[in-house]
């Protein structure tokens, strides 16, 4: 039995010293794959460490799941969990972008706007409160603190105490989410 192979058992066992050991074992190679994966739009948004940080996450959480396929597989299914938090990462990025193209409508209208312009606002604005109404609690929660209510990610991740990681991550996730919601009930 390898070295790896000894420290998976154990760590499948919840040993959290030997999932420690796997995680500083391969943090560095998976850190490089990242980085030489992220597109350049999304290096401005999240940092590479936070991706690599989520996927160890993501790792000590399913490690029940990992199954051994021979050598090299325990360092193959954390490039998998990493390739998915960088599409989840873009799916979210094209989320904000498109959130920013059809920005909340704001409350006061211009005496110049048209009825079924002043209509097509009330709608698309419905439509957004109704998809934060459908998202989780602590979901709808971030997006309200941060775009609503304007506070900076400090901030938001101060009133939900937490990590600005980990508020960085949830509303990474909340506007995929809504984005999702809203194209969905668009249609």
């Amino acid at each position: 039995m390898s070295d790896t192979e000894r420290l998976v058992a154990s760590a499948r066992s919840g040993d959290r010293d030997a999932m420690a050991s796997l995680c500083f074992r391969h943090q560095g190679r998976l850190f490089g794959l990242i980085r030489a994966r992220m597109p350049a739009s999304l290096t401005q948004r999240v940092a590479a460490d936070d991706l690599l940080q989520e996927t160890l996450l993501e790792a000590t959480r399913k490690i029940g799941a990992f199954e051994d396929q021979g050598p090299s597989s325990f360092y193959r299914w954390l490039v998998g969990i990493a390739r998915y938090k960088l599409a989840e990462a873009e799916r979210a990025q094209r989320a904000i972008k498109r959130t920013k193209e059809e920005a909340l409508p704001e409350s006061v209208e211009s005496p110049e706007t048209s009825l079924s312009g002043r209509a097509v606002r009330r709608e698309k604005s419905q439509l957004i409160h109704d998809a934060l109404a459908n998202l989780p609690d602590r979901q709808s929660e971030v997006i309200r603190l941060r775009y609503l209510e304007g506070l900076n990610v400090s901030e938001t991740a101060e009133r939900l105490d937490c990590t600005v990681s980990a508020a960085k991550s949830l509303l990474t996730r909340a506007l995929a989410e809504l984005g999702e919601k809203i194209s969905n009930d668009s249609r």
